[in-house]
C-alpha cells in the first residue's frame, strides 16, 4: 500500500504511554511528530540512509539517538500492522 494512503494523524500505546503521531511532510523526507501522554518532550523523528544504505530512524534536531530509534520502531510496526 501507497504512504498517500495513510492517515496523518494516528496513535498507539507502548509501554503504558500513548504517542500520537503526526506524519509530516518535509522537502523530500517524510517525518512523524510524535507527542507523549507522559511529562516527556514531544518528538520529530525521520529515517535516514547511513553510508551502507542501511536505514535508521533519527531524530530532528539530531541529539534524542536512541528515543528515535525505539520510537521509530514501534511506528513501523504499527504501520505494518494497520495497512489494509
Amino acid at each position: 500500500m501507497s504512504d498517500l494512503f495513510l492517515p496523518d494523524t494516528f496513535a498507539f500505546e507502548a509501554h503504558g504511554v500513548t504517542m500520537t503521531c503526526e506524519r509530516v511532510s518535509l522537502p523530500r523526507v517524510v517525518a512523524y511528530r510524535v507527542v507523549f501522554s507522559s511529562k516527556r518532550d514531544p518528538i520529530v523523528i525521520t529515517q535516514a540512509k547511513s553510508p551502507d544504505n542501511s536505514k535508521f530512524w533519527t531524530s530532528i534536531p539530531e541529539g534524542r539517538q536512541q528515543e528515535a530509534e525505539g520510537v521509530g520502531k514501534l511506528i513501523d510496526e504499527y504501520l505494518k500492522t494497520n495497512r489494509s
